[in-house]
């Protein structure tokens, strides 16, 4: 009888399933139909006559994307959703100059922000744009705080009446694991030297230290500063009116009888207050209408843009080779997103390989990772100045712990006034599970030849002769550091070990310290290194794999997929981010000798 009940639900599911399988299938097909065709055909995206630029932001800033394989997203998985640094700043200066593009749309809706000197960058991109006498329009629903800070550059700012564009603040919040490690049992074997050196201290404590506390409210006050500053000045805004806004929200609320789209119209962030109908006439109006469709304004995305605007090879006698080290440092290969100590060795000797190579830029956006994957990378450096080619560092968001280890000893470093740096400490870590085990009725036992043999075992813990081992290498280890950043820097050991610690330092408070030579971008790392090596004719060779037309494709195809597959909310990222973050920390954690230089005190994308 309950054999007949069944029957229909598995029926039913079966179909459920079925029809899964089938979607996924036509979904997995057209994406190779898409892939086969962007292969073989020539089309390219048309740029209107005179139409708009739209900046249609999606994801957080970086300055390398993470690989992404369309078919595992076909299959659930996980995909970042990123927005390349370089391809923003491109495109605002190919359009600046670009008769056809009379104006820039700011849509910044699926905008999730980044760390402050990329949205520094990209501020001053679109200020570039606006001066070069073109118009600038911010027309999203709502401005997070982040995408304000790009919209306030507009020469209005477009607001939906529902929605809201308030400042908070910045803020650095952990989740700590020691009560719940304790309670099952799970010892945390700890090794560091640095009185900031923060990077475990989820996994031994319930709360933040008051040296981790005092380090990120440092670089938190200074981008917080830097972010009032910009807004205030770009909307004309007395000194302190954002601050005070925050300070007095209650009563800003109150007299807009709740509507936090009329406090925003009222503290001067935002121009009109408009719903979507009325927007896009309004921009119909200024942009003038698309000749395919006259419900839509003239204008192109930024990435087709860029398709249709490839960059033209530079001939040029010289070169200078940028190399660009994004993500946490591990030993071996990696994919974009990851520095894999063996992946970069191999861009270096590329460049190296290359008589026309002249200078070398190292573009670092790193918190650090493994000790030795960074110790090796620094030297492959070394051996290029040997070869009597300059080698200049130059700093994004984040050059710390192993990031700055590998800048240390170039013959410059330039950063931004508000990248993070410094975090010259180091730890190891063991997790072990011997006494959780212990009370399950599992224990680890046997021979060995040696005290050493076998003396680090997850059922039977770690051997007091190992641990201290342990410890002496993580002592030299930070001797090593010190004295890597001292002969780097012209400094005495005992000079570097008083602004060390595994204490974080912004561009602008690092620079007397002499951890940095000048404050600058990029661009003004390339002009330094051409100086260095003498040259004024040379072009830039971004070393790596250039992403191809049908690369682009793919990116966007899984762009389309993250969307209709697995949509995700600025809120539900918020809340399992930093969980994941933790754990990935521990996960990417494979440094030969258990020893990082890696920096947690450090903010990531997501972070704001």
């Amino acid at each position: 009888m309950i054999h007949y009940l069944k029957m229909p639900f598995v029926f039913f599911w079966k179909l459920l399933k079925t029809l899964q399988t089938l979607l996924f299938g036509l979904l997995a097909l057209g994406l190779v139909i898409g892939l086969f065709t962007a292969t073989f055909s020539n089309q390219q995206p048309i740029v209107p006559d005179a139409g708009a630029l739209v900046l249609n932001l999606s994801g957080y800033v970086v300055e390398a994307k993470t690989s992404v394989d369309p078919f595992n997203v076909l299959a659930g998985g996980d995909a970042p959703e990123e927005v390349l640094l370089s391809d923003v700043q491109k495109a605002l200066e190919k359009a600046s100059n670009d008769d056809r593009i009379t104006t820039l749309v700011l849509a910044l809706d699926n905008f999730y922000g980044g760390l402050m000197p990329h949205l520094e960058l990209i501020a001053d991109d679109i200020a570039a744009f606006r001066a070069s006498g073109k118009k600038v329009i911010a027309a999203s629903r709502g401005y997070e705080q982040s995408a304000l800070l790009l919209a306030v550059e507009a020469d209005e700012v477009l607001m939906d009446p529902e929605y809201a564009a308030l400042p908070e603040g910045y803020a650095a919040y952990r989740t700590y694991f020691k009560s719940f490690l304790d309670r099952f049992n799970i010892t945390i074997n700890l090794f560091k030297v640095g009185q900031y050196k923060s990077a475990a201290e989820p996994y031994i404590q319930d709360a933040m230290s008051e040296e981790d506390k005092e380090a990120r409210l440092a670089y938190l006050m200074a981008w917080w500063k830097t972010y009032t500053d910009r807004v205030e000045q770009a909307r004309n805004l007395s000194p302190g009116q954002v601050d005070q806004s925050i300070v007095d929200v209650e009563a800003v609320l109150t007299a807009a009888n709740g509507n936090l789209a009329q406090v925003a119209l009222d503290t001067g962030l935002v121009d009109r207050l408009l719903t979507e109908w009325e927007r896009d006439e309004y921009l119909i109006s200024v942009i003038g209408e698309d000749p395919e469709d006259d419900t839509q304004f003239a204008g192109i995305d930024y990435q087709s843009y860029l398709i249709a605007n490839p960059d033209e090879p530079v001939e040029a006698e010289h070169k200078i080779a940028v190399i660009t080290a994004v993500g946490n440092i591990i030993d071996g290969q990696a994919e974009p997103g990851t520095i894999g100590s063996l992946t970069m060795l191999e861009q270096i000797a590329e460049a190296r390989a290359d008589d026309q190579v002249k200078a070398m830029v190292i573009r670092i956006d790193s918190g650090g990772g493994s000790k030795s994957a960074s110790e090796m990378i620094r030297q492959a450096l070394v051996q290029v100045q040997k070869d009597g080619t300059p080698v200049i560092a130059s700093m994004g968001s984040v050059a710390a712990s192993g990031g700055y280890w590998i800048a240390a000893s170039a013959d410059k470093i330039f950063a931004h006034s508000n990248t993070i740096t410094g975090s010259i400490g180091i730890f190891g870590l063991v997790p072990t599970f011997e006494k959780a085990l212990a009370e399950l009725g599992i224990r680890g036992d046997g021979v060995a030849t040696t005290q050493l043999a076998g003396s680090v075992s997850l059922d039977r813990g770690i051997d007091p002769l190992y641990a201290r081992l342990l410890t002496r290498i993580i002592e030299s280890g930070y001797e090593q550091f010190l004295t890597v950043v001292a002969e780097g820097r012209s400094m005495t050991v005992d000079e570097v070990d008083t602004i060390a610690q595994g204490r974080v330092w912004t561009g602008e408070a690092a620079q007397p310290l002499g951890l940095v030579d000048s404050i600058g971008d990029l661009e003004a790392a390339v002009n330094a290194a051409a100086e260095l090596a003498g040259i004024e004719d040379y072009g830039i060779w971004h070393v790596g794999p250039k992403p191809s037309k049908r690369q682009q494709i793919i990116d966007a195809l899984t762009s389309e997929l993250q969307a209709i597959i697995k949509p995700k909310t600025q809120l539900t990222d918020r809340i399992l981010g930093p969980l994941k973050r933790e754990a990935n920390i521990l996960a990417l954690l494979n440094d030969p000798q258990h020893v990082y230089v890696l920096c947690d005190s450090c903010p990531k994308p997501g972070s704001d």
